[in-house]
């Protein structure tokens, strides 16, 4: 059992590219290594527990040693140190409320470390009655359901041409123009289906990208955040700079919050399109919901 348990994690750690070689020939087995793919720590903290049991009796086990290294080969490349003088400075939220109806701990949160914008999905028209009342807040795009896929982007800047836009299976995402110290950002908001089947993770994939593309597309600074239902080592996210995007969030675990996510992944991510630069972020507190909420000072650089 112990040598099938160490097997089965170092499949684990080399499912990242295993999905990329599977893609085009079986989209059931990528879509299961992908699933697997999103619990890295997991499986390495597994691999080396079954390694230091096994390698007493039988050295050779150590060979697969190298494997332990493997996550921080297979992740989706982080926003790289830039220099440049500091154009802005922009304080974003995103979090998943999980359909709560009642914000006076997001507005508590927020009271005490104010922030230029705020990224919520899973918000309920309930939800939003109260977020449309946040004066301190006068710019926002407010798509509520009663269902997961509501979701609200609430700014102190002024936005411009917010819209709410839908896929054939009518998930929203939201777009628009901040304008913030003379410069235009371009802001998209995402919360795709989780990937409960091939096909929703192949739409999963294909929304994000072409998330991406268009907003990249504007030739603008680019902001996309969201719950993506996709770690940093998921095939949604690996090829980000294939596109001129990048990781801006770190990874700590934003769900599930049971345990301020020591057992969980990194599925709510913050990724940027041009010069910016990373000052300061952390996770929020618990906002009685299952996803811990991100905070991220970003700075947009002018590096011409």
């Amino acid at each position: 059992m112990l040598r099938l348990l160490a097997l089965a994690a170092a499949v684990g750690l080399l499912s990242p590219w295993l999905v990329t070689l599977l893609a085009d020939h079986s989209q059931h087995l990528a879509w299961l290594l992908d699933l697997a793919s999103h619990w890295q720590w997991l499986h390495l903290a597994l691999l080396l527990g079954c390694l230091v049991l096994l390698a007493r009796r039988r050295p050779r086990w150590l060979l697969l040693a190298p494997l332990l290294a493997l996550p921080w080969f297979s992740v989706a490349p982080m926003l790289p140190a830039q220099t440049g003088e500091v154009r802005l400075e922009l304080r974003l939220v995103s979090a998943n409320l999980q359909q709560s109806d009642d914000a006076a701990a997001l507005r508590a949160w927020l009271d005490a470390q104010p922030a230029d914008l705020v990224l919520l999905q899973e918000v309920t028209p309930a939800l939003a009655r109260q977020l449309a009342a946040w004066q301190d807040y006068p710019h926002r795009v407010l798509a509520p359901e009663n269902s997961p896929f509501g979701l609200a982007l609430l700014s102190r800047q002024p936005l411009e041409g917010g819209r709410v836009l839908r896929d054939s299976d009518d998930i929203p995402r939201i777009e628009a123009t901040l304008r913030h110290a003379g410069q235009a950002i371009s802001l998209s908001l995402v919360h795709p289906m989780p990937p409960l089947s091939p096909y929703w993770h192949h739409k999963r994939n294909l929304g994000l990208q072409v998330a991406l593309q268009r907003n990249a597309a504007r030739g603008l600074p680019g902001l996309l955040a969201g719950d993506l239902n996709a770690s940093p080592w998921s095939q949604a996210t690996r090829e980000l700079h294939a596109l001129g995007w990048y990781r801006a969030n770190d990874l700590q675990a934003t769900w599930p919050a049971l345990g301020r996510g020591w057992l969980g992944i990194a599925i709510d991510q913050v990724l940027v399109h041009g010069p910016w630069r990373v000052a300061e972020q952390h996770l929020g507190p618990d906002l009685s919901a299952d996803h811990l909420p991100r905070r991220l000072h970003l700075q947009l650089l002018d590096n011409d």
